[in-house]
């Protein structure tokens, strides 16, 4: 009996010292997100366009810069960013594919990195997708024939 619980206190210290180390998100991480957001903004406003052409040129460094940071989350939602980055960006179907994962790691970034209520969650449950925008008129970015579609979530 003694032998089990010898075991059982040092699984219970090993599974206790295997648990992630949390690190917060200073200023400087946060300016990160922030530029981020504000480049993701622009892709979306373009594509509120009657002929969306997004330049993903300030985004990607955008995206970039939380890969080279020192912040493992930031590094983490960076590159899963960056394999949804449209390589065809004339193919716009393909493109709200892109964008609709993109918005889903940012709405994550958001609800995780402080300081980042200046943007909002829509939805917009007939295409069932989610985006980040300023403001809170819904101006849905998948959608051309119905911009209007959406509601604010958060």
């Amino acid at each position: 009996m003694k032998v089990f619980r010898i075991s059982l206190l040092l699984f219970a210290i090993f599974a206790l010292s295997c648990k992630e180390e949390v690190i917060p998100f200073g200023p400087n991480h946060q300016k990160l997100v922030e530029t981020l957001f504000t480049k993701n903004q622009v892709i979306l406003e373009e594509f509120l366009k009657e002929n969306p052409k997004p330049n993903w040129k300030e985004f990607s460094e955008a995206v970039q810069s939380l890969v080279a940071n020192d912040h493992p989350k930031l590094k983490s939602w960076g590159e899963q960013i960056t394999s949804n980055i449209p390589s065809i960006q004339t193919d716009l179907e393909s493109s709200y594919e892109k964008i609709s994962k993109i918005q889903e790691i940012l709405i994550q970034m958001k609800a995780e990195v402080p300081n980042q209520s200046k943007y909002n969650r829509f939805y917009c449950p007939m295409v069932d997708k989610s985006w980040l925008m300023t403001g809170k008129e819904v101006k849905n970015p998948y959608a051309p024939e119905m911009r209007d579609c959406g509601e604010l979530m958060q």
